[in-house]
């Protein structure tokens, strides 16, 4: 599949999604955003993957929008009527596969919402996150009011959408923004590993458990317990629930199929 700005990659059940303007900081301009859905379609869609990885080309990982190629405003200083929002977090967002952000540099704006998108996110030591929305007149577009709420609470979404400060990645951690910090030149193999851990697992249960868990939110305690009893009765007709009994018998590691 060939894609314009975005380096797509399919390997061991996990697939690598790199934003690819390196001499922009990845910041969303060009073919970049229109791309991005297109892999995210992908990876959902394809049956062999079992996780998804979101990172940036070079030392950053989004810097937001491009200021360049968007000198006279968003747009070209045009203003266009929009009645509906973006389609990338609604593609993000709904995918039942684990998401994985690799923040290896910058995600400010633009960038630090998609990190948000994720399920999780890795961030190198060097690594400085935020939202300045406010300081350019705008709001976030793309999820940041969805997602960092839920994740951090309201009075610390507001510390950080409403200042528009940039975070050391410590600090996104201290605050529960990020999952983990490490050292850059570690930050592939922790995404790696963490990859490999969620694909070694049966793929139709994680995939049923984060849909579960996104039912949670939004619904009463009996309908999420009904619903996910329903759904556990479904799969204990599942070759994979099969094999991890059959695994667990023979004292080996179960290798699971997706079906």
């Amino acid at each position: 599949m060939e894609l314009k700005d975005v380096l797509y990659d399919k390997k061991d059940h996990v697939a690598t999604v790199t934003m690819n303007r390196p001499d922009r900081l990845n910041a969303l301009g060009g073919a970049l955003a229109q791309s991005m859905e297109t892999a995210f379609k992908d990876a959902d869609g394809d049956p062999e993957v079992r996780a998804i990885v979101l990172t940036g080309a070079g030392r950053g990982f989004c810097a937001g929008l491009d200021m360049k190629d968007n000198a006279g405003g968003p747009g070209g200083g045009r203003r266009v009527p929009a009645f509906r929002g973006s389609n990338l977090a609604r593609i993000m967002l709904s995918t039942n596969k684990p998401t994985i952000a690799a923040v290896n540099g910058a995600a400010v704006g633009w960038g630090f919402e998609l990190a948000l998108l994720c399920d999780f996110r890795l961030a190198a030591e060097e690594a400085r996150l935020g939202d300045i929305h406010v300081k350019r007149g705008l709001v976030q577009d793309n999820g940041g009011i969805f997602t960092l709420p839920r994740l951090i609470g309201w009075s610390r979404a507001c510390e950080v959408l409403l200042t528009g400060d940039l975070l050391p990645a410590r600090e996104c951690e201290r605050l529960g923004i990020v999952n983990k910090v490490v050292p850059g030149e570690g930050l592939k193999a922790a995404t790696e590993e963490l990859a490999r851990k969620l694909a070694d697992n049966a793929p139709l249960a994680v995939q049923m458990t984060k849909r579960l868990m996104r039912v949670g939110l939004r619904t009463e305690l009996d309908d999420a317990l009904d619903y996910s009893m329903l759904v556990m009765w479904s799969l204990f007709d599942t070759q994979d629930v099969k094999e991890a009994f059959r695994a667990f018998a023979e004292k080996r590691e179960a290798r699971f199929i997706g079906q």
